[in-house]
């Protein structure tokens, strides 16, 4: 029978716990997890939310405004695997997602999933299938679709962008006093609304509230960063005989 060789060097379990400290800590190994808990977010989103990302796993509340859950969910789609569906939303305007950066082959829809919104949502977040939900519930929802669905979030790391008040949730998205530009008196169109866009913290996120003034929509149907106020065009000449 070999005898087995004692270990000359008693450091060298120190060295290597070291060594595999230091790559847990390192900025490549934080990045990493940073990216695998998170979904990209719109360079124009981003200083609204910690780390500059969409947390994943979890329920995240927009409130009253449709172009701020469509731009979170257009920056999750940068990633090129997400598929992305819409619950309880008819009215959540498609080609404005579209605009936004959210391709028509990797978004499904249910506009009226009637009482069964619960059983529809956790069908899609099966075995994180779609990687970001938007919902509107269509009837009041009871706590254990809240303890079931925030369970089946966090085992599949599926995010739920909705739009009333939902117990847990990781953050919650507002926007207040909006502002039209391309309306003058009597004429015109709408081509641009600013907005101030605020995101509160709860849990994991921290309390702290980030805000930032947005173009949401810009004129071309993005969202922007406020760089100038946009001046209405003046109205068309009147013909004369």
């Amino acid at each position: 029978m070999l005898t087995p060789v004692p270990d000359l060097d008693p450091g060298r379990d120190r060295r290597d716990r070291l060594a595999e400290l230091l790559a847990d800590t390192s900025p490549e190994a934080r990045r990493a997890r940073l990216n695998a808990s998170t979904w990209p977010a719109l360079d124009t989103i981003a200083p609204l939310l910690p780390d500059g990302r969409l947390p994943r796993g979890c329920a995240v509340e927009v409130l009253d405004d449709r172009y701020l859950i469509g731009a979170l969910a257009a920056g999750a789609a940068q990633h090129p695997d997400l598929f992305l569906g819409t619950v309880g939303l008819p009215d959540l305007g498609y080609a404005a997602l579209n605009g936004l950066g959210i391709p028509y082959a990797r978004l499904a829809c249910v506009d009226d999933p009637g009482p069964h919104w619960p059983e529809i949502v956790a069908a899609l977040a099966t075995d994180g299938a779609f990687g970001v939900i938007m919902l509107q519930p269509t009837t009041a929802p009871q706590p254990r679709d809240h303890q079931r669905l925030t369970a089946r979030l966090r085992e599949t790391g599926t995010t739920l962008l909705v739009t009333t008040p939902w117990p847990g949730a990781e953050l919650r998205l507002t926007t207040t006093n909006p502002r039209f530009a391309g309306l003058g008196d009597g004429w015109g169109q709408i081509t641009s609304r600013t907005v101030d866009a605020h995101c509160t913290g709860r849990h994991r996120a921290g309390t702290r509230t980030r805000s930032a003034t947005l173009l949401l929509p810009g004129p071309d149907g993005t969202a922007q960063r406020l760089i100038a106020n946009v001046e209405p065009a003046a109205p068309p000449a009147t013909a004369t005989a």
